[in-house]
């Protein structure tokens, strides 16, 4: 049986109310850790990247990253944004990364939020990114 869409899930929800909560186990949806984690692993088998390769291209310990990786450690909108650099990602696939984690995607009326838009758009680096926001005078990632 095909995994049903985000649409479908919406109209059910709108159609059974507060039942929808008494059979959520009836809907096989994932916990928010493990869909995170699975994107990040689709993204990095894409860009042919590895943990070590996430390590080396931002401020963050091995052992974090593995624990990114393994769903078992919360992360910060910064640590995202900074491995989203690494892997690579575009525009479209940073804001799908940061509403996995749950955290607020970037916004272009934000100044920090367009710098970062920019810097991915460039396909810069995390320390480049990083330079950039210094230049302006905005928080490091």
């Amino acid at each position: 049986m095909m995994s049903k869409t985000t649409d479908d899930l919406f109209e059910l929800i709108d159609q059974s109310g507060s039942k929808f909560i008494n059979h959520i186990d009836d809907q096989k949806l994932g916990q928010s850790n493990n869909l995170l984690s699975g994107y990040i692993y689709e993204k990095m088998n894409k860009y042919s990247i590895t943990p070590h390769d996430i390590v080396m291209k931002t401020n963050v310990s091995q052992s974090h990253v593995y624990q990114i990786l393994s769903g078992t450690r919360g992360v910060s909108r910064d640590k995202l944004i900074a491995l989203a650099l690494a892997v690579g990602l575009d525009l479209d696939e940073t804001q799908r990364l940061l509403m996995l984690g749950q955290c607020g995607t970037l916004y272009p009326k934000v100044r920090r939020d367009a710098a970062i838009i920019c810097c991915i758009n460039e396909r810069m680096d995390m320390y480049e990114t990083n330079e950039c926001l210094k230049r302006i005078n905005e928080n490091e990632l």
